[in-house]
């Protein structure tokens, strides 16, 4: 059996009060950042996590950008599936948060990153400029 464990961050002061309007233009009560951790048989197997780009956090264009960070998954059997699953929870709470972008930066090398990303339908932003710069991903979600 394997379980889903979500994590929402909600932004909270240490002084003074809070911004009037929350979370920058998220939807109320939405998390600005989010971790995910999968769990098998009361194991942690796969995680991640996504934050704001920038305290504004709003492309050109106006929507909100969010990066994927830290995603990770243990050696091993159906680690792919795990890591479709922390990915699907943090792209689905995204969206819901109000973020209409994620974003990601991948080492070249890391094919199999890079694969199961194309897979998840992110798409370059701009080709590497050197050979040894990261890959830059981005997908497009539903609200």
């Amino acid at each position: 059996m394997s379980l889903v464990l979500d994590l929402p961050v909600r932004a909270t002061p240490l002084l003074g009060v809070a911004p009037a309007d929350g979370l920058g233009g998220a939807p109320r009560g939405a998390p600005e950042d989010d971790v995910v951790v999968v769990f098998e048989h009361n194991v942690p197997v796969a995680g991640g996590s996504f934050h704001a780009l920038a305290p504004a956090a709003t492309h050109a264009d106006g929507a909100r950008v969010a990066e994927l960070t830290g995603v990770w998954a243990v050696p091993g059997r159906h680690r792919r599936d795990r890591i479709r699953r922390a990915l699907a929870v943090l792209e689905s709470t995204a969206a819901t948060a109000g973020y209409a972008r994620l974003q990601v930066a991948v080492d070249p090398s890391r094919t199999d990153a890079l694969a199961l990303l194309r897979e998840r339908r992110f798409t370059p932003v701009v080709a590497p400029d050197e050979p040894s710069s990261d890959v830059e991903l981005e997908k497009r979600l539903r609200a």
